[in-house]
């Protein structure tokens, strides 16, 4: 059992939520917001490719910024209202969408493996926030 799991299990107000789910999702989404903020570092790197990934760091950066507001959503979900914690959940979810997406393009078009690692974390992310908003609504 992760750190994570046990600090949910241990909450006096434990959450309806499965807690494995939980933790994959909060975990997931503290992994992507340090990668899509490494992945805009690299972009800007990129001197030579600059003036075609503006639109990459924008990505990134909102991603990463969704990411870390979405972990804190989900690190207090025991007091929370399920509705905010929806509508998190699938900003989320887009935001992990539209970075994966761009950054495939670029992993592919342009062999940026950061990108490569990027798109990685984002759809990790996007299939853990898809899974917790399932359990949520049911």
């Amino acid at each position: 059992m992760d750190t994570l799991t046990r600090m949910l299990n241990t909450h006096p107000k434990a959450s309806s939520m499965d807690a494995a789910l939980l933790a994959t999702c909060l975990q997931a989404c503290l992994e992507c917001e340090a990668v899509c903020s490494l992945c805009a570092d690299a972009c800007l790197s990129e001197h030579e490719h600059l003036h075609h990934l503006t639109h990459c760091v924008s990505l990134n950066t909102q991603c990463a910024a969704v990411c870390q507001a979405t972990a804190k959503v989900l690190a207090s979900s025991g007091q929370g209202d399920a509705q905010v914690l929806q509508a998190q959940l699938e900003a989320c979810l887009r935001a992990c969408q539209a970075c994966a997406e761009e950054c495939e393009r670029h992993a592919q078009e342009m062999n940026m493996a950061h990108c490569a690692v990027c798109a990685e974390s984002c759809r990790r992310c996007e299939q853990a926030c898809q899974a917790l908003l399932g359990s949520v609504r049911a």
